[in-house]
């Protein structure tokens, strides 16, 4: 306020004219009044969250915030980083604190832990098994401890409530011990829609906030189980997943995941500013485009079958469509060494074929195609290769996921040597004019072992927990780190800024 009405005091002045309208000193009380409520939020986060400004009175606030700064275990006076904040309420007065948080001393000596995390339950559950584990909170998300984990057959029980109430029987010893479940995320193999869910393999029906009373549990969350693998993204670390493009990621760019398994799952994030958020998509069902008359030749053939299926089911429609789903997908695999076995005959193997008798056609194909012993199941596979590429190629442009693009499912990092050998980055660059643009998207694919699913969950749990228990100071989760290029990326857009 002095700054500003000293431009309009007359010289040897102390007041400004009565009804003089000083517009700038309206400008600086609005500035200064939201610098306040950001100095109190420092100082806040600074002392671990013991101090909160819940007076209404500037008194009150003051007296809270000088008591909290100089005693009660807040400070500790040895730690060399400081948090500063200035707290200006209403022009009445001026205060500055210098807080030495606990927490910036021992950020600074190693990763924190939590005195007292709470409990919580994630699920992937799937139409033959559902697999349930118990966490407990931590700071970190690869701090918390596995308490227990098991995998219980679906289809033996009559809904997902009771096989969670079962899995909290089983480790009453631990719940007594930690306390009650505090929040259950499960990802479910359907749509989720309000929190509400239908399994059809097993005929459950499941609802979110009746299960929250049946469970006594403060938060149930339902999703969907591709849209769990999104925000399982978020949770991976390096060793995670195999680098197919290596490019600098943009640590709040749109991300794209894409999971070629028994069917094709899509779903891409995005970022407001303070996290991401997975939004369902079903892209996997876009038009399969054939680029060579033999290709043209494919499309019929699987054009006639799905047809031929459709038929014998019951349900007999004119199909026009081939989706990028016949082709990349498992499944798909299968129907792709079908055609090739009826162009190359000369070249089918009756070994092989008694084999897919007994095994998984597509992974028998996979098998032969890393083998380079069949060339059926190796056309099979090339195919398969460059229509998988062009499909992700074709997400690069749709999305331009600076972000990346992360290939999960169960088929991919089977092939994962395969992929490399046929130049797979090839034809997801291979787009013309753009291909410089598609050259410069990070893609990488996630490591099989990895419980992308239950990962997910996981993220997902500790927001909630986030929200129910603030003062916990569970980290919010961040972008996945293409090794240190994210930071690369960060000096690239905002060279101006220390990161």
């Amino acid at each position: 306020e002095h700054e500003a009405t000293s431009v309009y005091r007359p010289k040897g002045s102390h007041h400004v004219p009565a009804g003089f309208c000083v517009p700038e000193l309206n400008q600086w009380r609005i500035m200064l009044g939201g610098l306040a409520k950001w100095a109190q939020r420092q100082l806040s986060k600074a002392a671990g969250g013991r101090i909160r400004f819940n007076s209404t009175t500037q008194s009150n606030k003051a007296a809270a915030a000088a008591t909290a700064a100089t005693g009660g275990g807040a400070v500790a006076t040895s730690a060399k980083a400081a948090a500063s904040a200035v707290i200006i309420s209403g022009g009445c007065y001026l205060a500055y604190w210098q807080v030495l948080s606990s927490s910036s001393a021992s950020s600074s000596a190693g990763t924190t832990s939590l005195k007292h995390g709470h409990i919580y339950i994630v699920g992937d559950v799937g139409g033959t098994n559902s697999r349930v584990s118990l966490y407990k909170s931590d700071v970190e998300l690869h701090q918390e401890p596995l308490l227990a984990s098991k995998i219980y057959p679906s289809q033996e029980y009559k809904s997902l409530t009771a096989v969670i109430e079962l899995f909290c029987q089983e480790n009453k010893n631990i719940i007594d011990k930690e306390g009650s479940p505090a929040a259950c995320v499960m990802a479910v193999a359907g749509p989720v829609e309000f929190n509400k869910a239908y399994m059809p393999n097993t005929r459950w029906n499941m609802d979110g906030a009746v299960m929250e009373k049946e469970l006594k549990i403060p938060k149930v969350l339902l999703m969907n189980d591709f849209v769990a693998v999104g925000y399982g993204i978020l949770g991976l670390e390096t060793k995670d997943y195999h680098v197919m493009q290596d490019r600098p990621c943009n640590p709040r760019g749109p991300i794209v995941v894409y999971g070629p398994g028994t069917g094709l799952g899509q779903a891409y994030l995005t970022h407001d500013g303070k996290q991401y958020t997975v939004w369902p998509s079903e892209g996997g069902h876009s038009d399969w485009a054939p680029r060579s008359n033999q290709e043209m030749r494919l499309w019929h053939f699987l054009k006639a079958r799905i047809r031929g299926r459709m038929f014998a089911s019951g349900t007999p429609l004119d199909v026009d469509h081939v989706s990028q789903e016949r082709v990349i997908s498992g499944s798909g695999i299968a129907d792709v060494y079908d055609f090739y076995k009826n162009e190359y005959p000369e070249f089918v193997s009756e070994e092989i074929e008694q084999k897919m008798q007994t095994m998984n056609k597509s992974a028998v194909v996979s098998i032969h195609a890393q083998r380079k012993d069949n060339y059926v199941c190796r056309k099979a596979m090339e195919q398969w290769a460059v229509s998988f590429g062009q499909a992700v190629g074709d997400l690069a442009l749709a999305y331009l996921p600076t972000g990346g693009i992360y290939i999960a499912g169960g088929v991919a990092p089977k092939n994962i040597g395969l992929l490399e050998e046929l130049n797979f980055t090839k034809w997801v660059t291979a787009k013309g004019r753009l291909s410089q643009t598609m050259e410069s998207i990070p893609v990488f694919v996630v490591k099989q072992s990895v419980p992308v699913g239950l990962v997910g969950a996981r993220v997902v749990a500790r927001r909630v927990l986030g929200e129910l228990y603030p003062s916990d100071g569970i980290s919010s989760d961040k972008a996945p780190k293409n090794r240190h290029e994210s930071q690369f990326f960060l000096h690239q857009q905002y060279p101006e800024m220390e990161w």
